[in-house]
């Protein structure tokens, strides 16, 4: 554990919330979720070639922000981005992985990880 001054987060925004997710990736792209360094996510499932469904395990006002990654230890070359979210009703994001425009499974091993900053009240 890191042993320093860590300071409270602030936002200019009420009732700002951040989730974590972190989802391993095994063969034919299939993600297994860690639970542990996941709190707030449900589950997290492969649609299609690199297009990924997280379920939240509550609804919000809105997605203000997402960042997603994959950790790799290969050299590979896909982009991964926040394509639609629902943190609403169906209380889910969608994340797409592309290599060259073209939607593409991470290979196994990798992780993808992923931060989310989600509203949590409906007061400007």
């Amino acid at each position: 554990m890191a042993n320093r001054n860590f300071h409270r987060k602030q936002a200019l925004d009420y009732e700002v919330k951040e989730i974590y997710l972190s989802a391993a990736i095994g063969a034919s792209g299939a993600p297994t979720l860690d639970a542990q360094n996941s709190k707030g996510v449900l589950s997290i499932s492969r649609s299609s070639a690199g297009l990924y469904v997280i379920t939240l395990q509550d609804s919000y006002v809105r997605l203000m922000a997402g960042q997603v990654q994959l950790v790799t230890p290969a050299a590979e070359n896909i982009s991964v981005k926040v394509m639609l979210s629902d943190v609403v009703v169906a209380k889910t994001i969608t994340v797409l992985c592309t290599a060259v425009g073209v939607a593409t499974d991470p290979a196994s091993g990798d992780t993808l990880v992923a931060c989310f900053q989600l509203k949590n009240s409906s007061v400007p």
